[in-house]
């Protein structure tokens, strides 16, 4: 019975796609500058604190940049190295503070005192930042005691 039987083969026909719509979001604002904001909380007590210690070292060493490694580098506890980098970079956005290649080719902060550089154009700068760099720059700066202290938390 088979033979009886007339099989052809269906024609592959391709779908077609629908086209994409596309949405339109709502542009972004952001406010020019965040320290004009209002803050509250853990992170941004910890971001004054570690202002107040900039300003007293940036004095302390007769308004001289300082090292961005040496500043951040805590050798016993590497999350507050991390945790350091990102406080700097919040004040390094928020024009308190900038960042500049030194002598030797390493970055360092200068505290920012002008208002020039408000209206100037942001930049950024990405590097690497693990155990073995950290262990690394400990060694090149000689650190035993961070730079930074952590705040206190009140427990209330």
């Amino acid at each position: 019975m088979l033979p009886f039987i007339n099989v052809e083969l269906k024609q592959h026909v391709p779908k077609q796609r629908a086209a994409r719509k596309t949405t339109i979001n709502a542009v972004e604002k952001r406010p020019k500058q965040a320290d004009k904001l209002e803050r509250r909380g853990e992170g941004s007590a910890a971001v004054n604190h570690v202002m107040k210690q900039i300003k007293n070292i940036y004095r302390a060493g007769n308004n001289q940049p300082i090292p961005y490694f040496k500043l951040i580098c805590n050798p016993q506890n590497f999350m507050d190295t991390v945790q350091n980098s990102l406080i700097i970079s919040f004040l390094i956005k928020e024009n308190l503070i900038w960042m500049e290649n030194g002598a030797d080719g390493l970055p360092q902060i200068k505290l920012n005192n002008s208002k020039e550089s408000i209206a100037s154009e942001p930049f950024q700068a990405i590097c690497r930042l693990d155990l073995e760099l950290c262990e690394k720059y400990a060694k090149y700066y000689n650190i035993k005691e961070p730079m930074l202290k952590r705040a206190e938390v009140d427990e209330s």
